[in-house]
C-alpha cells in the first residue's frame, strides 16, 4: 500500500513508529557526540597545545631578539650583537620546530601558513639586520675619520698659536714697533677663533651623536665658512712658510671633518630608514606569531568548550528525548488526531483559494513583464542607435576642431606675414618721403644755379658793352665775354630743362609718398582684420575642442545608458521567465489543495482561472561594436508566494545535529 492511501490515522501511527525510531537515532546521536568529543581533545592534546607551546617559544625568541638588536643600533656593544645573533638563531630553531609540526599535523593549517608567512618576514628582518650592522661599522668609520681629523686640526692650530705667541715674546722683548706687535696679536686672535669654531664643530657633533638628533650638528655648519674666512685672513698676514703649512693642514682636517659629518648625517638617516623598516618587519613578524598563537589559544578554548558542550549535550539528548517520547506519546493519541483534520480542512480551503489568486496574480506578472522585456529591448535597440549616432558626431566634431586649429595656424602665419608686409611698407613710405626731400633741395639747388647764370649772363652783357666802348684795347675782353654770356646761357637753359625734369620728379614723389601712404593704410586695415581672423579662428577651435570633449562625455553616457537598459532587457526576461515559473507552481499548488481536500473528504470550487498568456517577447540583438554580455535567464530562478516560502523555511532539512561540530581545519 502507498503512503499516499493511508489515512490520517494510519499516519498517526506510523509517526509513533517513527518517534520509537527517533529514540534510538538520538541515543546513537549522543554516542556519537561522545566519541566526537574524545576525538577533539585528543586532537587537541597531539596538535593543537604543541602549536600553542612552539608559537610561545618564538614569541619570546623574537622578543629577545629584537631587544638585543636595538640595544646593538644605540650602543654599537659587540656583546649585543653576538646576543642578537645568538637570539636570531634561536628564533630559526623555533621556526624549524613549528614547520615539522605543520608537516606532522596538516590539520593546523594556520600553523602552515603562518609558518610561511612568518619565514619570508624573517628574511626580510635578517637583511636589515645586516643592514643594521653594516649601518654601525660605517658608523664606526666615519668616528675614527672625525677623530682624526679633529685631532689634526686641533694639533696644526695649536702649533700655529704656539709659534704666534712665543715670537709675540720675542717681539715684546725686543722692544718691536707697535704695529708689529698689533699684528702679531691679531694673528693670535685669529687662530684662536679659528679655534673655538672648531671646538663649537665638535661639540654639536658629539651632541648630535650622543642624542641622534643630526640637525643639531646640520646647524653647526655655518661655522666651517666663518672658519675659512678667519683662515684666509690669517693667510693673507702670513709669511712663514712653515705657518702657511699649518694653515694648509688645518684647512684639509677642516675639509675632512666636514666630509666626516656629511657621512655622519646621511649615516643617521640610513639608521633611522634601516630602523623603519626592520621594526616593521619585526611587527609584521610578531604580528604572524600573535595570529597564530591567537588561533592556537581560541581552538583550546573550542575544543574544551566543544567537548563540555557535546558531552552535556549527549547527556540532555538521553534524558530529554526518554521524557519526550512518554509525553509525546500520551499527548499526541488525543490531541494529533482530532486537531489534525480540523487543521488540514482549513488550509486545503485557504490553500484553494491563494492558489486561484495565486495564479491571476502570476498571469498578471507574466504579461507585464512580457511587455516589459519587449520595451526594454526596443529601447536597448534605440539607446545603439543613438550611440552610433553621437560616435558619428563626435568624429565629426573632432575632425572640425582639427581643422580649426590647421585653420588657426594658417590665420597665424598669415597675420605674421601682414605684419611683416606692414612693416616693410613703414620702411619704404620713409624711403619715399626722403626722396622728395631730395627733390626739393635739389630743386632749391637748380633754381640758384639759374640766378647764377642770370647774373653771369647780365654780367657778360655788361662786360661786352664796357668792351665794346674801350675799342681794339678791349677786342679780347669782347671775345671773352661774349663766350661766357654763351655759356650762361647754355647753363640757363640747362638749369631750366633740370628744374623742368626736377618738378616732374618731385610731382612723382609727392605722387608716391601719397600712393605709399594709401597701401600703408591698406595693409594695416589687412593686418588688423588678420588679427581679427586669427583671433575669431582661436575662439572657434578652441570651442570645437570643447565640444568635441563634451560629446565624448556624452558618448560615454549614452554607453552605460545602454549597458543598463541591456542589463535591465535581461532582467526584464528573466522576470517573465519566473513569472512563466511562478504560474506552472500556481497549478502544481492547486493540484497539491485539491489532493489535500480530497485527503481530508472535503469539496472545494478549485477550477483553474484562465489568463491572457502574451507570446514570449523577442530579444533584440543590437551589431553595436560595444555591446555586452546579458546574464541569461536561469530556470534555477522561482518566485515563491508567502504561504510556500514559509513552508520551505519550516521544512526539515536532515537530520542534523543541533549544534555545529568543530572541525579540523582553521
Amino acid at each position: 500500500m502507498k503512503f499516499s492511501a493511508l489515512t490520517i490515522g494510519q499516519r498517526v501511527a506510523f509517526g509513533f513508529s517513527l518517534l520509537l525510531l527517533l529514540g534510538a537515532a538520538l541515543g546513537g546521536f549522543a554516542t556519537y557526540e561522545m566519541l566526537t568529543s574524545a576525538k577533539g581533545a585528543n586532537f587537541l592534546s597531539v596538535a593543537v597545545a604543541p602549536q600553542a607551546h612552539v608559537t610561545s617559544e618564538l614569541a619570546q625568541a623574537s622578543a629577545l631578539t629584537q631587544r638585543a638588536v636595538r640595544t646593538y643600533s644605540l650602543t654599537g656593544d659587540e656583546g649585543q650583537l653576538a646576543e642578537a645573533k645568538k637570539r636570531l638563531g634561536e628564533v630559526s630553531d623555533a621556526m624549524e620546530e613549528a614547520r615539522k609540526l605543520s608537516v606532522a599535523q596538516p590539520e593546523l593549517t594556520g600553523l602552515r601558513d603562518g609558518v610561511a608567512e612568518a619565514t619570508k618576514v624573517l628574511k626580510n628582518y635578517e637583511t636589515q639586520f645586516q643592514a643594521t650592522v653594516a649601518n654601525m661599522d660605517g658608523l664606526h668609520k666615519i668616528r675614527m675619520q672625525l677623530d682624526s681629523s679633529a685631532s689634526t686640526f686641533v694639533s696644526e692650530i695649536s702649533s700655529y698659536i704656539e709659534s704666534q705667541d712665543k715670537k709675540l715674546a720675542e717681539e715684546i722683548a725686543a722692544d718691536a714697533p707697535t704695529e708689529k706687535l698689533e699684528d702679531r696679536r691679531l694673528k693670535v686672535e685669529l687662530a684662536n677663533q679659528i679655534l673655538d669654531l672648531g671646538n663649537v664643530i665638535r661639540i654639536a657633533t658629539f651632541k648630535a651623536q650622543a642624542l641622534r638628533q643630526p640637525e643639531l650638528v646640520e646647524k653647526a655648519l655655518s661655522n666651517f665658512a666663518k672658519m675659512d674666512e678667519v683662515r684666509k685672513q690669517l693667510i693673507a698676514s702670513t709669511k712663514q712658510e712653515a705657518n702657511l703649512k699649518q694653515l694648509a693642514q688645518v684647512a684639509d682636517a677642516a675639509k675632512n671633518y666636514h666630509d666626516g659629518i656629511d657621512a655622519l648625517v646621511k649615516n643617521f638617516a640610513d639608521a633611522q630608514s634601516i630602523t623603519a623598516t626592520r621594526l616593521a618587519a619585526a611587527n609584521e613578524f610578531d604580528g604572524v606569531v600573535e595570529g597564530v598563537q591567537n588561533k592556537s589559544i581560541k581552538r583550546t578554548l573550542d575544543y574544551a568548550t566543544a567537548s563540555s558542550t557535546e558531552l552535556s549535550s549527549a547527556s540532555n539528548i538521553i534524558i530529554g528525548s526518554l521524557v519526550f517520547e512518554v509525553v509525546l506519546g500520551l499527548a499526541a493519541a488525543f490531541f494529533i488526531i482530532r486537531g489534525v483534520n480540523r487543521v488540514l480542512t482549513q488550509t486545503a480551503e485557504s490553500l484553494s483559494q491563494g492558489s486561484l489568486q495565486v495564479a491571476a496574480a502570476s498571469g498578471q506578472v507574466s504579461s507585464a513583464s512580457q511587455s516589459l522585456a519587449e520595451g526594454s529591448s526596443e529601447q536597448a535597440a534605440s539607446l545603439e542607435e543613438i550611440s552610433s549616432s553621437i560616435e558619428e558626431l563626435a568624429s565629426m566634431t573632432k575632425r572640425n576642431a582639427d581643422n580649426a586649429q590647421a585653420g588657426k595656424a594658417s590665420a597665424g602665419h598669415a597675420r605674421a606675414a601682414a605684419e611683416a608686409g606692414a612693416s616693410e611698407m613703414e620702411r619704404m613710405q620713409g624711403a619715399m618721403n626722403a626722396i622728395q626731400q631730395s627733390s626739393n633741395d635739389i630743386s632749391k639747388i637748380i633754381k640758384t644755379i639759374d640766378e647764377i647764370a642770370f647774373q653771369t649772363n647780365i654780367l657778360a652783357l655788361n662786360a661786352a658793352v664796357e668792351a665794346a666802348r674801350a675799342g681794339e684795347a678791349g677786342a679780347g675782353f669782347a671775345v671773352v665775354a661774349d663766350e661766357v654770356r654763351s655759356l650762361a646761357q647754355r647753363s640757363a637753359v640747362a638749369a631750366k630743362e633740370t628744374a623742368d625734369k626736377i618738378a616732374d620728379a618731385t610731382a612723382r614723389s609727392a605722387q608716391g609718398v601719397e600712393l605709399s601712404t594709401k597701401v600703408a593704410a591698406g595693409l594695416q586695415q589687412i593686418l588688423d582684420k588678420a588679427r581679427e581672423v586669427d583671433r575669431l579662428v582661436a575662439e572657434v577651435a578652441t570651442a570645437s575642442h570643447e565640444q568635441s570633449e563634451g560629446l565624448s562625455q556624452i558618448n560615454v553616457a549614452v554607453s552605460q545608458m545602454d549597458k543598463v537598459t541591456q542589463s535591465n532587457a535581461a532582467g526584464a526576461e528573466e522576470t517573465a521567465s519566473a513569472a512563466e515559473e511562478l504560474n506552472a507552481q500556481s497549478e502544481e499548488l492547486r493540484n497539491a489543495s485539491a489532493q489535500l481536500a480530497a485527503l481530508v473528504g472535503v469539496t472545494v470550487d478549485n477550477a483553474p482561472v484562465t489568463h491572457h498568456q502574451p507570446a514570449r517577447a523577442t530579444k533584440v540583438v543590437t551589431a553595436s561594436k560595444r555591446e555586452t554580455a546579458r546574464p541569461a535567464a536561469s530556470s534555477s530562478h522561482r518566485i515563491h508566494s508567502p504561504a510556500t516560502k514559509h513552508l520551505a523555511e519550516t521544512a526539515p532539512t536532515g537530520a542534523h545535529s543541533s549544534h555545529e561540530h568543530l572541525s579540523f581545519k582553521d
